[in-house]
C-alpha cells in the first residue's frame, strides 16, 4: 500500500450530552418583549417616515415588500391629515387591517407629528437613532445618509420589531413635570458653570481673595463681585463708600471687615505696575455674579413649581417614603422617567438613564467595564445626586456604600451603583404600590 492509500484508524468518538440551561427571568422577559413588538406590527401596513421641518420622506411597506416611496412638502403637525387617506388606500390594496408609522425622534418635529397621529387615531412607533445609523452602515457599508433610504430603513426596523416603546407623556401633567425637571437641571448646570467662571476670573485678577474667602459664591463674595469696579475707580473709594456699595449689592448681611480687607488688596494691586488684569476682568466678574444671581432665582422658582406639581401625583408619597431622599430629586426622577409602571422591570429604568454597566470581553481578554452613557443624562445626574444624599441619610444605602468601597471601588463608581439602586427601588415601590419598609428590605438582603 502506498503512502497515498494508507488508511489511519480513527480514535474513539466520545459522545457529549448537551445540557440546555433553563431559561432565566431575563431571557423570558426579552422573549416576551420581542413577541409583543412583533405582534404590534404583524399584518399591518408599515409607513417609514424620515422627519424634517418641511420636506418629508415616506415609504409604504407591507410584509417586507416596498409599495411606494414619495416625498411630501408638509409640516410635521399636518402629517396625520396628509397620510391618513394614503394609509387607507394602501391598506385596502394589500388587505392590511390598518397601518403603523415608524419614525425617529427628530428634534421637536416628532412631538408635533405624534400629537397629530394620536388625534387622528394613527398608531406610531419610535426608532432608536443609533439603530438607524447602525443599520444604514450594515446595509450600505457606508455612513452615507439619504432621507428616502432612511425611510426604507424605518420600515425594515419596524417590521423586524427593532423599535422602542417610548411615547409622548400620557397627560399634560406629566409633560409639565418633565419640562420643569429638565429646566431645573439645565439651570443648575448653567449656575454651576458661572461659579467656575467666577473662580477663574478672581484667581487671575486677585489671587489674594483665597486668603479672605473660602467660596466665591457666598453672600459676602457675591456682593463684592457684583459691586466690583475697575481698580482705578475702586482705589479712589474710601472704606465707608466701598462698604456701602457692597451692602447695596448684597442679598443678606455682609462682613464689613472682609470687604475693607479686600479693598486694601485691590489698592495694593492697583499700585503694582506689573498687574494688568484689572480693567476687563473686574467687569466680567460683576456680570458673571449677576448671571449667577439670576440663575439661582430662576432655579428656586422652577423648584417651587416642580414640587407643587409633583405632590399632585400618587407616586410622590411612595418615593418620599425612602428615608434620606430629597423630594426635589424624587420629583425630577418622576418627571424624567414618567410612569414607572410602563417599564417591564427595574433594570429598564436603569438602562433609560444610561448607567447600566457594559462588559467588554473577548476570548481570554477582559476589558474594563464602564457604564453605557446611552440614555437620559439628566436622569443619570438626578439619580447620582440623590445617591449622595441617601448615603448620609439612609442606613441601608450607607451600609451598601461601605460594602462597595471595600470591593474596592472608587467613590464615584460606588455612587453610580447606588444611583442604580435608587432607580430600582423607586420602580419597585411604585409598581408594588407600597412605601419603604426597612424590615422588608432587611429580610430581602
Amino acid at each position: 500500500m502506498t503512502k497515498h492509500k494508507r488508511v489511519h484508524a480513527g480514535g474513539e468518538v466520545q459522545a457529549f450530552e448537551i445540557v440546555i440551561p433553563p431559561p432565566t427571568r431575563g431571557s423570558l422577559r426579552q422573549q416576551e418583549i420581542r413577541r409583543r413588538k412583533l405582534a404590534r406590527v404583524h399584518g399591518r401596513l408599515v409607513v417609514g417616515l424620515d422627519l424634517a421641518e418641511t420636506k418629508q420622506a415616506v415609504t409604504f411597506s407591507y410584509q417586507g415588500q416596498q409599495l411606494k416611496r414619495m416625498r411630501m412638502d408638509c409640516a410635521p403637525q399636518h402629517l396625520a391629515r396628509t397620510l391618513q387617506p394614503l394609509i387607507h388606500h394602501f391598506c385596502a390594496q394589500v388587505g392590511a387591517r390598518d397601518g403603523v408609522i415608524a419614525l425617529e425622534p427628530a428634534s421637536y418635529f416628532w412631538e408635533l407629528a405624534a400629537e397629530g397621529f394620536e388625534a387622528a387615531g394613527l398608531d406610531y412607533v419610535l426608532l432608536h437613532t443609533l439603530a438607524v445609523k447602525r443599520e444604514r452602515e450594515a446595509t450600505r457599508y457606508t455612513p452615507e445618509k439619504l432621507d428616502p433610504r432612511d425611510a426604507d430603513l424605518a420600515c425594515e426596523l419596524a417590521e423586524s420589531g427593532r423599535f422602542t416603546e417610548a411615547r409622548l407623556p400620557k397627560c399634560a401633567k406629566r409633560a409639565a413635570l418633565d419640562g420643569l425637571a429638565r429646566e431645573y437641571l439645565l439651570l443648575r448646570q448653567k449656575s454651576s458653570a458661572e461659579v467656575t467662571r467666577l473662580k477663574s476670573f478672581w484667581g487671575r485678577m486677585l489671587p489674594e481673595l483665597g486668603e479672605l474667602l473660602k467660596e466665591v459664591d457666598g453672600v459676602n463674595a457675591m456682593a463684592m463681585s457684583r459691586a466690583l469696579l475697575p481698580f482705578r475707580e475702586l482705589a479712589a473709594l474710601s472704606d465707608a463708600q466701598w462698604v456701602e456699595r457692597v451692602r447695596a449689592h448684597a442679598d443678606g448681611r455682609i462682613q464689613p471687615t472682609t470687604a475693607i480687607l479686600l479693598l486694601e488688596r485691590v489698592r495694593a494691586a492697583y499700585a503694582d505696575p506689573h498687574r494688568r488684569s484689572d480693567e476687563g476682568l473686574a467687569l466680567r466678574i460683576a456680570m458673571c455674579a449677576e448671571r449667577r444671581r439670576m440663575l439661582e432665582r430662576q432655579k428656586a422658582d422652577v423648584a417651587t413649581q416642580l414640587l407643587q406639581r409633583y405632590h399632585a401625583f400618587e407616586e410622590s408619597v411612595l418615593l418620599d417614603s425612602i428615608p434620606g431622599s430629597s423630594e426635589l430629586y424624587n420629583a425630577i426622577t418622576l418627571g424624567l422617567v414618567g410612569d414607572f409602571r410602563d417599564y417591564d422591570c427595574a433594570r429598564a429604568v436603569v438602562k433609560l438613564a444610561g448607567s447600566e454597566v457594559n462588559q467588554y470581553q473577548s476570548g481570554e481578554w477582559t476589558g474594563r467595564s464602564r457604564i453605557s452613557h446611552r440614555g437620559r443624562h439628566r436622569l443619570r445626574t438626578a439619580a447620582y445626586l440623590q445617591a449622595k444624599l441617601l448615603v448620609s441619610g439612609n442606613e441601608a444605602f450607607r451600609t451598601r456604600y461601605a460594602q462597595l468601597l471595600s470591593r474596592p471601588l472608587q467613590k464615584q463608581q460606588a455612587y453610580i451603583a447606588l444611583a442604580d439602586a435608587y432607580l430600582r427601588t423607586a420602580h419597585t415601590l411604585v409598581v408594588q404600590g407600597e412605601p419603604w419598609r426597612e424590615e422588608a428590605r432587611s429580610r430581602r438582603r
